[in-house]
């Protein structure tokens, strides 16, 4: 049930009634295509990725294709966005793990601390059949389309000053964490203590120590000062995941062929380039990181595996709510 309590979500709603005839297929000659894309990663590779996306598209159709990109979750949060979605009242999105969390829980594994080995264990898993499955699952149950993706960079551990090398170092810690259960029941095994909050919450959170620390890839913690009120980031490289390019299928289909395949195409040349660009951005931010004073800590191999070990039980403690089979699917795809 889509849930119209605030303003924003009403005003949306009255917005998807009036563009209803937005949705209907085209016939005859070519016509004009609007898109409104919501994500919340002003800053990000995926942000430039889907800012170039939508001038490409403006370029290769003489302006007929306008794709107006809301980088900081104008139109809501990620949950609000799948339900809007659903409707056809937001076109198009950027999103992470949530979606799989909030549609598709079964495959909740893929959110799993320490799991993935290498960027390329995580494509052979994302390109391949449990992919699919995952793509066909949204569309069943949400009518959201992934017609994208790149890697997210690494996640990691920033604290107020509190060096983190092991996992008792977390005892106790309030970290901030993203409503996904395989990563709080994670920092919970570790010994910290997750805090589910929404992101506008966290700085001044951390600023008046409600938190003692969070967790996010270097260019979320650097690009939205988190920085500032945090002085130590442990390069646990806990997560590894990628980010989707979503469309709502009902705008999907809406599109005549011809221009169906030209948004494809410009989201599979937006995708590509940000893949080639996020793990070096991701580098070139320690040492931005370490230029503006804080500490930056690198796990030796055995102090990482001790974090690893220490989130083992996970599989057991997830049973019969993860997809029989995928965890150790995964883990041999990385073999």
């Amino acid at each position: 049930m889509i849930n119209f309590s605030n303003w924003r979500m009403r005003g949306l709603a009255v917005a998807m009634f009036a563009g209803c005839a937005a949705l209907v297929p085209a016939t005859g000659s070519a016509q004009n295509v609007t898109a409104n894309l919501n994500h919340q990663m002003t800053g990000t590779v995926i942000d430039e990725a889907v800012q170039r996306m939508a001038a490409d598209l403006g370029d290769q159709s003489e302006g007929r294709i306008d794709i107006k990109v809301h980088s900081r979750g104008e139109m809501g949060g990620e949950r609000d966005m799948f339900d809007l979605m659903q409707v056809g009242a937001i076109e198009m999105g950027v999103t992470g793990s949530v979606i799989v969390s909030a549609v598709a829980p079964e495959y909740g594994v893929l959110d799993a601390p320490y799991l993935f080995n290498s960027p390329e264990h995580l494509a052979r898993v994302m390109d391949g059949p449990i992919g699919d499955d995952l793509k066909q699952t949204l569309i069943e149950r949400k009518g959201i389309r992934i017609i994208g993706r790149m890697d997210r960079a690494p996640r990691h551990l920033s604290t107020g000053g509190k060096e983190v090398r092991t996992p008792s170092d977390l005892s106790g810690l309030k970290i901030r964490m993203r409503e996904i259960p395989a990563q709080i029941e994670a920092f919970r095994e570790l010994g910290a203590s997750p805090v589910p909050m929404a992101f506008g919450e966290v700085y001044t959170a951390l600023q008046t120590g409600v938190l003692d620390a969070q967790e996010n890839p270097l260019d979320i913690i650097m690009g939205t000062s988190l920085h500032e009120v945090q002085e130590t980031i442990t390069l646990t490289g806990h997560v590894r995941e990628v980010q989707y390019l979503v469309v709502s299928d009902l705008w999907w289909q809406s599109l005549g062929d011809a221009d169906r395949a030209l948004v494809q195409e410009a989201a599979d040349q937006a995708m590509n380039w940000g893949q080639t660009r996020v793990y070096q951005a991701d580098a070139d931010l320690v040492e931005t990181a370490r230029a503006e004073g804080l500490t930056i800590i690198e796990l030796t191999p055995e102090q990482r595996a001790s974090f690893s070990a220490g989130v083992a039980d996970l599989p057991q403690r997830f049973a019969g709510k993860w997809k029989d089979g995928l965890y150790q699917q995964i883990v041999e795809a990385g073999q």
